[in-house]
């Protein structure tokens, strides 16, 4: 009996012992997984900190800065409109935090991806524990985890797709909501809690909604989902998996039902059938000829090499590029069709291979995810654009995962050839310092990489020395030498290649015929644009360049007609109304110039700086006061601080007879500039405006010493003197007016004012 109860005793201590370790070892696991993340995402956030303020490029302008609607989208209205919901709303968020300023909208980016790597950790790192088996994976979890994140979060790579405000956006929501099913699904199967089970099952199905409004892309999340479950939670047991088949079924009926009630059964039935068609975008022509159109076949074995070159950029990302000129394939046995077949062949073999050894094998399930991610877009959907470098965010995971295997392998098998035997070099220290070195090279090429996107010269720059058979290249190069940099004459030569490149292509057109009008040679402008017009008769600025061009030549009557054609294109183009404004002051139609100028920025989209400047500065004009203090306001958000536009906004109130709300203004402005002695004066003016002439008079005496400044004065206190009740005050003030040497005008005016008192007060 002592025995058996020495023998509870301790097996007892031995089990309180083994959960005192585990318990120990999970604490420390999730302090190092803490760690870790906190270092991955400070370091990404250091990296990326110099492009927050760096301006938006390419298509980032048409779909922000030209983006109408951005100014009126609210959640109400954008809630399930479209598959790309969440984006559009996003993007009216930061207007209302900053317009135009692309600091919020990079900001959002840079944190998207931030999150997005830390997912990457913690789904690779948990996926990785559910294995059973004891093998490389399971030993190296932390590690591979880690390394993959890692370089989810600074290759050179993913420099696009973060620095792309737009694909960002999108491609990072999408990611982040598929990342976060995974995550999500890994932690329901590992609880056995039934409430548990269902917040996790109620989370991935909100998740999964939610993944239907970030891109199209986001399809792909329930097939992702069951792949987890085959190879980290069912772990290639079919019975295993019917467990969750219901919780499968339950998620691609939401994701396709959603989506087929967004694109429309056509959608689908159009892909399915080979029946969807593309064309070339004027520029970016990817067929051998530029009317060709773009069939799924061709678009499909032409992606073989694209494939390739997606795998291959992220082990030598040297020759990456935001645009590529390359071609579409001619037929199934061109070289660049067939050999580029062979080895996606190949690689298909040695993944078949893979699974027959093992139904789970981790590096398989890297290489499935990777093609399931990249196969709606390079497979039988046409496209005009053959490849895109952001087309691989999320379908690098797997393929970044294969590569932390291979690398982290070769840093164990470099350990073991150095025969170290020291405790410290088989702790996971020096497994991290490791992993924090390889992170500081990458990142520096990180940091090179995203310069491209630093100004626009530099990122056209850059296309073109990577893409010489882009004609939109070269047209945008040209527009940041002329309308960036000024140096005219030197893009014309750019706009001209463009042409030269691509008959087809409007835009040089029109921007050569700008070159042309600031070097003066307004004829070939207007030669320059309607042949523009010729090519695309629904382009609305190269009508209103034409206008521009016709005022310069005095022929309001045309330019006045090519306007209204532009407004008809574009109702909201706020360039337009500006130029068509300029046109009436010059027929002299002043009231139709003033409402146009309230157009460009009240109903068009100049609702900016200028736009607000001219509207305030016309209604001043126009004597139309209330318009005034709508538009001084509204420059004023853009301008804060500026003591011009409070001026300006102060005078309109005082115009307009609102002196109670003129005075407040007035006082901040002579509290920031004690020595503008015009404010002193407008104030003392709106006090006697509302009856408080012993306030007016007080303030009228301060300014006697800028008499000359203000030679009517005395005048002015004289009416204060008056409305005193102190008329003989006022006469004598007025006296000494008219006997002082001052100007003939103000002594006239005294005299008169002197005969009006007599006559008003003779007794």
């Amino acid at each position: 009996a002592r025995l058996q109860k020495l023998l509870k005793k301790c097996i007892s201590r031995e089990k309180n012992m083994k959960q005192n370790n585990s318990v120990t070892k999970k604490t420390h696991q999730w302090s190092f997984n803490v760690i870790i993340t906190t270092i991955l995402a400070s370091l990404t956030a250091i990296i990326y900190y110099p492009s927050l303020n760096y301006e938006f490029q390419f298509d980032d302008i048409a779909n922000i800065t030209k983006h109408f609607n951005i100014r009126h989208y609210s959640l109400e209205r954008l809630f399930f409109s479209g598959p790309r919901w969440i984006s559009y709303w996003l993007n009216s968020l930061n207007y209302k935090l900053g317009k135009f300023e692309p600091f919020y909208y990079r900001l959002f980016n840079i944190s998207f991806h931030i999150i997005n790597g830390l997912l990457v950790f913690f789904v690779i790192f948990y996926a990785l524990s559910q294995l059973k088996k004891t093998s490389f994976f399971t030993k190296n979890k932390f590690e591979l985890a880690t390394l993959t994140s890692l370089l989810f979060l600074l290759h050179p790579v993913q420099t696009q797709t973060v620095s792309y405000v737009i694909q960002g956006q999108l491609e990072g929501l999408s990611c982040m909501t598929i990342l976060g099913m995974s995550l999500i699904f890994l932690l329901y199967a590992r609880t056995q809690n039934t409430l548990s089970n269902v917040v996790l099952t109620c989370i991935l199905f909100i998740l999964a909604i939610l993944s239907c409004g970030t891109k199209e892309i986001a399809i792909i999340s329930p097939t992702l989902i069951l792949l987890i479950d085959w190879f980290f939670v069912s772990q290639g047991d079919w019975l295993s998996l019917k467990k969750r088949l219901w919780l499968h079924i339950g998620i691609f009926a939401t994701v396709f039902g959603i989506y087929l009630y967004l694109l429309k059964p056509q959608f689908f039935t159009d892909i399915l059938g080979f029946k969807r068609l593309a064309k070339n975008n004027i520029g970016n022509v990817i067929t051998h000829t530029p009317q060709t159109t773009i069939t799924p076949w061709i678009f499909f074995i032409s992606q073989f090499k694209v494939i390739l070159h997606y795998l291959w950029m992220f082990i030598w990302p040297f020759g990456i590029s935001v645009e590529y000129d390359w071609k579409l394939a001619r037929d199934f046995l061109s070289p660049d069709a067939f050999i580029p077949f062979l080895a996606l062949c190949l690689i298909s073999w040695s993944v078949i291979t893979l699974l027959r050894r093992s139904m789970n094998h981790t590096i398989a399930f890297g290489a499935l995810w990777f093609f399931i991610c990249i196969a709606p877009r390079s497979s039988i959907i046409p496209s005009p654009e053959l490849l895109v470098d952001y087309k691989t965010y999320t379908a690098s995971i797997g393929w970044l995962f294969i590569l932390s295997c291979g690398i982290f392998n070769f840093f164990l098998w470099a350990k073991k050839q150095l025969k170290t035997k020291s405790l410290l070099l088989e702790q996971s220290y020096i497994n991290l310092a490791f992993m924090l070195v390889f992170a500081t090279l990458i990142g520096f090429a990180t940091i090179n990489r995203n310069q491209v996107w630093r100004s626009g010269h530099e990122f056209w720059e850059n296309i073109i020395k990577n893409a010489p058979g882009k004609a939109r290249a070269y047209n945008n190069y040209g527009v940041e030498l002329s309308q960036k940099m000024h140096k005219f004459e030197e893009s014309i030569p750019y706009f001209k290649k463009a042409i030269a490149m691509d008959a087809n292509y409007p835009d040089p057109c029109n921007n050569l015929a700008v070159a042309y009008s600031q070097v003066g040679k307004i004829d070939l402008a207007i030669q320059a644009l309607r042949r523009g017009i010729k090519i695309n008769p629904y382009y609305p600025e190269g009508y209103n360049n034409l206008a521009s061009f016709y005022v310069q030549k005095k022929k309001f009557d045309e330019a006045e007609k090519i306007l209204k054609t532009a407004l008809r294109l574009r109702p909201y183009y706020g360039k337009a109304y500006f130029n068509l404004g300029r046109v009436y002051l010059e027929k002299n139609e002043i009231e139709k110039a003033w409402e146009c100028f309230k157009a460009c920025c009240t109903k068009a989209d100049l609702d900016n700086e200028f736009g607000f400047t001219m509207y305030g500065k016309a209604s001043m004009r126009m004597k139309k006061y209330e318009d005034a203090i709508i538009a001084f306001t509204r420059l004023l958000e853009f301008k804060p601080n500026d003591y011009e536009t409070y001026f300006s906004l102060a005078n309109a109130y005082f115009l307009n007879k609102q002196h109670a709300k003129a005075i407040p203004l007035y006082k901040q402005l002579l509290h920031r500039n004690p020595d503008d002695v015009r404010i002193t004066y407008n104030i003392a003016e709106a006090y006697l405006n509302m009856n408080n002439p012993d306030i007016a008079l007080e303030l009228f005496a301060k300014l006697k010493p800028f008499e000359k400044q203000f030679p009517h004065i005395n005048i002015r206190m004289a009416a204060c003197y008056e409305k005193m009740g102190r008329i003989p005050m006022a006469k004598e003030l007025l006296a000494q007016l008219v006997q002082s040497n001052g100007p003939e005008q103000i002594k006239n005016n005294a005299m008169t004012l002197i005969a009006q008192l007599n006559k008003k007060y003779l007794t």
